[in-house]
């Protein structure tokens, strides 16, 4: 309820039917109240947000991998926005509400630089990943000192283990240690690989699933 202050022709404070009074260094005013958005939201907003939800909480938490990998990308929208909308579009699959990101459709970087060659996935030392690669040094872009990255997700403990500049395109291999949760568990996998100097970058590479000894 609003009280007046110096009678019916002084200012007030508080709410009086669509208007609050208030007092500012002396000064009374008054301000309308918001007004209240009464229409539910439509099942196509709802979905939209549902979706923005699920591709945000998975690329936020790799942020540094996913920034690098959009960086080339040419626009008004930062490197982690044009991934959302770059996932949103191409990523997404299923029924609402029970959307869910198609992994094998995941891409942490986009570039010309010549991708890895022939990768596969192992898992015979506990508590590591092993990637392996052919040695494609000199075949377009790609050099030797070419700079190897990964991300592994695992997604019932919603983890990521993010590995930049873990090995040379020429070395051929690349070990990651994995935390003990991640023991018996499936985790999927991708590869990027980008310039000594940061200048260029491949698109990524999904390695599919592993399971982790």
């Amino acid at each position: 309820m609003g009280k007046f202050q110096k009678g019916i022709l002084g200012g007030f404070s508080g709410k009086v039917g669509t208007v609050i009074g208030s007092n500012w260094k002396g000064i009374d005013y008054m301000r309308s109240l918001p007004r209240r958005n009464k229409k539910d939201p439509t099942q196509n907003q709802v979905d939209v947000r549902i979706k923005f939800l699920l591709a945000i909480n998975f690329l936020k938490p790799a942020s540094s991998i996913i920034t690098n990998g959009y960086r080339n990308i040419t626009g008004s929208l930062t490197p982690l926005n044009y991934a959302v909308s770059y996932h949103l579009k191409n990523a997404i699959i299923g029924n609402s509400p029970n959307f869910e990101l198609d992994m094998a459709k995941v891409v942490i970087s986009r570039g010309e630089l010549t991708g890895i060659s022939q990768p596969v996935l192992s898992s015979a030392v506990a508590q590591t990943i092993k990637f392996a690669w052919t040695d494609n040094s000199m075949v377009g872009l790609a050099k030797a000192d070419d700079q190897v990255s990964v991300l592994v997700y695992q997604k019932d403990l919603n983890l990521h283990i993010i590995l930049e500049n873990g090995a040379a395109r020429a070395s051929g291999e690349l070990v990651l240690a994995t935390p003990v949760e991640f023991s018996g568990k499936d985790a999927d996998c991708w590869m990027t690989v980008k310039s000594a100097q940061g200048k260029l970058i491949a698109t990524s590479a999904y390695l599919g699933k592993i399971t982790v000894l």
